[in-house]
């Protein structure tokens, strides 16, 4: 049964290619040796954008981690194999400057979040960043 799925669901050509090998087990393991390094390269791309992903000031931190998470996923996808701090520690590095308080805080005090718990700390915390600048644009307005 599995052998007619993985027939069904691969190109003309690789059909008769793998019309005489016996088990779905063999035709899994002869399509990873034809296109596996094509996974390899596209592991590396990802891995390549995760790394300079970098977020711009005044961005939203929501979409920045979403994206973030996204290409986490496709690699993962692709093979890789990322614990959960790892990815958080990736998502806080391509933050910008404006969050080097967030980060401090998350370092000393050991916090642990989930993807889920970041993204949301990050929108909780965008949104103070958001108006102590805008108090501190408007005290300095008034000063001058």
């Amino acid at each position: 049964m599995a052998k007619c799925y993985i027939l069904a669901s691969i190109s003309n050509v690789l059909q008769q290619q793998m019309q005489d090998v016996g088990l779905a087990l063999d035709i899994m393991l002869s399509l990873k040796e034809m296109f596996g390094e094509q996974g390899h390269s596209a592991r590396q791309e990802t891995m390549r954008q995760i790394y300079n992903t970098k977020m711009a000031e005044g961005t939203s931190v929501k979409e920045h981690c979403l994206r973030m998470i996204s290409n986490l996923n496709t690699l993962e996808v692709l093979g890789a194999d990322i614990d959960g701090e790892s990815k958080v520690d990736m998502i806080l590095q391509s933050l910008p400057e404006s969050f080097k308080e967030f980060k401090l805080n998350y370092n000393m005090n050991k916090k642990i979040y989930s993807l889920s718990e970041l993204i949301n700390e990050l929108v909780a915390a965008e949104g103070i960043l958001g108006t102590s600048s805008v108090d501190a644009n408007l005290a300095e307005a008034s000063t001058s």
